[in-house]
């Protein structure tokens, strides 16, 4: 099946997930006249439902064979798999992602960058807000989070953070370091045991490169520890999923081209 194809048959889907919406409503509305219409109601419910069940297997195929195979070329060698995500106790540890009330992570994908072994997957980080008899459920990160393994060892971790997040401890015993580049200072927040560290990591022209992640992120945090390097982008983006009634836009590769850019940018001045 080819991305016409795909285009096509979602929107069969689409088209189907409307009429049984409104077969369900006016099912509703007129049952008080004739309670034979609950059979309608049940059936457009169904109805709907099913819809959105072969939407997702839909979203699975066009993973698995459209997205694999740009994906391939993007990054040679690479593997991914759609149903497989990060454990929430790995990206938690990384420090640069706060806990939350409800963790979910797919799009797992695995390779090399510029020679450097990384793992990445989409990560959906939601905090339950309760007031009084209300439940709020709000979105707190959406993304993709990064890990890059290097040959050599950071003396210090260093962790970056944009500017006014709420920590919680995340860095006891760390110091904040203000550094001399002052548009860097309005943008992020940087920690470490030892400011040395900081200073001798965080030189002008890599400063610009983590900048530049702003772009394409609403946040970006960023963790340097032992050999490896964490990067979480907040883009409140689901990366590859067909959704009900969005465009199949192709654009999000290029979002991935551009992480994978930047990505090799950072290696390339670290190693």
């Amino acid at each position: 099946m080819n991305l016409e194809q795909i285009k096509r048959k979602k929107a069969i889907y689409e088209t189907w997930f409307i009429i049984f919406i409104i077969i369900t409503a006016l099912s509703f509305i007129l049952f008080m006249t004739n309670p034979l219409l609950m059979i309608g109601f049940i059936i457009g419910g169904l109805g709907a439902s099913a819809m959105t069940g072969m939407l997702k297997k839909l979203s699975n195929h066009f993973k698995n064979v459209y997205v694999r195979e740009v994906l391939d070329k993007l990054i040679p060698g690479c593997k991914y798999e759609p149903e497989r995500g990060l454990e929430s106790s790995y990206v938690y540890d990384s420090k640069i992602l706060k806990r939350e009330d409800r963790y979910h992570s797919e799009d797992y994908l695995e390779g090399y960058i510029s020679g450097k072994h990384f793992i990445s997957a989409d990560v959906h980080l939601r905090d339950v807000r309760r007031s009084g008899k209300s439940t709020t459920v709000v979105t707190v990160f959406q993304g993709r989070f990064f890990e890059i393994e290097f040959n050599k060892k950071f003396e210090n971790d260093v962790y970056i953070m944009p500017n006014r997040t709420l920590l919680f401890g995340l860095f006891e015993g760390m110091k904040r370091v203000e550094l001399e580049y002052i548009v860097f200072n309005q943008t992020f927040d940087v920690f470490s045991k030892d400011q040395h560290s900081a200073f001798y990591l965080l030189k002008p022209r890599f400063m610009e490169k983590l900048l530049e992640f702003s772009n394409i992120a609403k946040r970006t945090m960023f963790g340097f520890r032992a050999k490896k390097v964490m990067i979480a982008l907040d883009t409140r983006v689901d990366s590859f999923d067909l959704k009900m009634f969005k465009d199949i836009d192709t654009q999000f590769f290029d979002e991935i081209k551009k992480e994978v850019k930047l990505i090799e940018d950072l290696i390339e001045l670290i190693s």
